[in-house]
C-alpha cells in the first residue's frame, strides 16, 4: 500500500492511497502524540480502518479491519521512519 498523507495543524489527515491498480478515499484521519488512525474507502468496495502506533524504531505499525466485514482483518508496518 502507497499512502501520501499530509496532516493539518490539528493532526487531522488528508491525501491519496493507493495498492497496485486499487486507488483508495481517505475518509477521515488523525495524528495524536504517537497514535495514528485513518479510514479508506478502497474502489473495489472494502472500508479499512486503520491504527496504529510509532514504534521505539519510528515506524507505524498497527491493524485494519474491514469495516463492512469485520472478521477480515490484518496487521500493517511501515518501511519508512517518522
Amino acid at each position: 500500500m502507497r499512502v501520501n498523507f499530509r496532516q493539518d495543524a490539528n493532526g487531522n489527515l488528508f491525501g491519496s492511497v493507493s495498492s497496485g491498480n486499487t486507488v483508495g478515499t481517505l475518509r477521515e484521519g488523525n495524528v495524536n502524540g504517537n497514535d495514528i488512525y485513518f479510514i479508506v474507502e478502497w474502489n473495489h468496495g472494502p472500508v479499512g480502518r486503520y491504527t496504529g502506533v510509532r514504534g521505539p524504531d519510528r515506524r507505524l505499525s498497527g491493524t485494519t479491519f474491514d469495516l463492512n466485514n469485520p472478521s477480515s482483518q490484518a496487521t500493517w508496518r511501515t518501511e519508512r521512519t517518522f
